[in-house]
């Protein structure tokens, strides 16, 4: 049974200030303009547990977060411009009339989250008229709510949802703003996406010895990219290489480092690689792969990403690895992670569930969870995901897996 949402309010909610006139554009970089094409959804569920939803309370918040992340209240100028102009993000009031919050959460199914969202997540054309930012409210019949938030990717990557999640749910508990004036900065000046010629490209992947002790993140992502490497050989035979990225946050990165949650799309893929001629199907586990996972993300210094940027030879960098992958032969696994999302807490407790809206073929996303450890969303082809169901190696280190059609 498909689950119903009854919206029963819509509203502009605008920022409790204006926006001063000296900060009425806000240049886009080329890592921003890049991923301009979708909003990313995320979306909070919480129990009635903790008392009474105050719905009116949050919006007020809302409108106080807006005077500090002030370029989520505006509008696209241009390809590479928001003005900040105090049109208002879009607040949303729904109630989930047949299902309690408990059921839902027995066995969610991707298109019911997708009914909590505000927007749709890739519109036919990128306008004035398309809000930065829209949150729906879904109160089930039990009392618990999911938050649900639709975020226009060119503003912000995870690292920035973070600082936004954390400054509403902040001011919601009543204890302000955290850090307002680190959230927004300028650009730095290698991301902005000046020149066309090339830069040597070989740096983008990085075959090594490594033997330092892994991280948790390395850890996991060689498992996975391992999995996913093994799950895909039998469905297409013809592979003969396989690229692992994973998505570096460049905040600490940078020499001067910026504020850990800043606006903006400040985050950069790097590549590992495994060749099928070279390496061997029978060597795909995660303890040999795991070194070349390590040096790629370790790669990542300021002098590297200023060595990238130069002359526009970033984005000729991910033009051909976007080619490369169209072929049978080449496929990635994009990751994302170090999301602290189960810390959001508006004064109405910890989230019991975070959902994505989403998932993409080809993209893992790892999220912290309240207990310590990591859940692991991951998009594949149908085919694909049922070869890596039945992994034995695995399923033997998964506590609890799920197909969403």
């Amino acid at each position: 049974m498909a689950l119903k949402v009854e919206v029963y309010q819509k509203e502009k909610v605008k920022p409790c200030s204006p926006t001063p006139q000296t900060l009425r554009n806000y240049k886009l970089s080329l890592l921003d303009i890049l991923v301009s094409v979708c909003y990313s959804p995320m979306v909070f569920f919480y129990d009635s547990r903790a008392g009474g939803h105050d719905y009116d309370e949050l919006k007020d918040s809302l409108m106080k977060t807006l005077s500090v992340l002030y370029p989520l209240a505006g509008r696209i100028k241009d390809g590479s411009t928001i003005e900040c102009n105090d049109e208002g993000a879009d607040f949303v009031r729904a109630n989930v009339t047949n299902c309690d919050l408990g059921e839902f959460l027995r066995h969610p199914k991707l298109e019911d989250m997708r009914r909590l969202l505000p927007l749709d997540l890739y519109p036919n054309a990128i306008d004035s008229s398309l809000p930065m930012l829209a949150v729906q409210l879904n109160r089930f019949r039990c009392g618990g709510t999911a938050v649900a938030f639709c975020i226009w990717h060119g503003l912000a990557d995870a690292g920035a949802m973070i600082g936004l999640f954390n400054t509403l749910a902040a001011i919601n508990r009543g204890e302000g703003p955290i850090n307002p004036g680190g959230l927004i900065v300028d650009t730095p000046p290698q991301f902005s996406g000046r020149g066309t010629s090339s830069a040597p490209r070989n740096d983008y992947y990085h075959p090594s010895e490594h033997h330092r002790r892994p991280s948790r993140v390395v850890a996991l992502s060689a498992f996975i990219w391992a999995a996913v490497i093994r799950a895909i050989l039998p469905s297409n035979p013809n592979l003969k290489t396989h690229l692992l990225t994973n998505a570096v946050n460049l905040r600490n990165k940078l020499n001067p480092p910026l504020p850990s949650q800043c606006l903006g799309n400040i985050n950069q893929s790097v590549a590992a690689r495994w060749e099928s001629e070279a390496d061997g199907g029978g060597r795909v586990t995660a303890g040999f792969l795991i070194g070349r996972v390590a040096e790629a993300i370790d790669k990542v210094t300021d002098d590297y990403l200023r060595e990238m940027h130069i002359e526009g030879g970033y984005l000729k960098a991910i033009l051909g690895f976007s080619k490369a992958t169209l072929s049978d032969e080449i496929k990635a696994l994009n990751i994302l992670c170090n999301i602290p999302f189960s810390q959001i807490d508006f004064g109405w407790g910890k989230p019991i569930w975070i959902g994505l809206g989403h998932t993409r073929e080809n993209l893992a996303m790892f999220l912290d969870v309240e207990d310590g450890g990591i859940e692991v969303w991951i998009g594949l082809a149908q085919e694909v995901m049922c070869n890596l169901d039945k992994d034995m190696k695995f399923n033997a280190y998964v506590s609890f897996s799920q197909i969403f059609s």
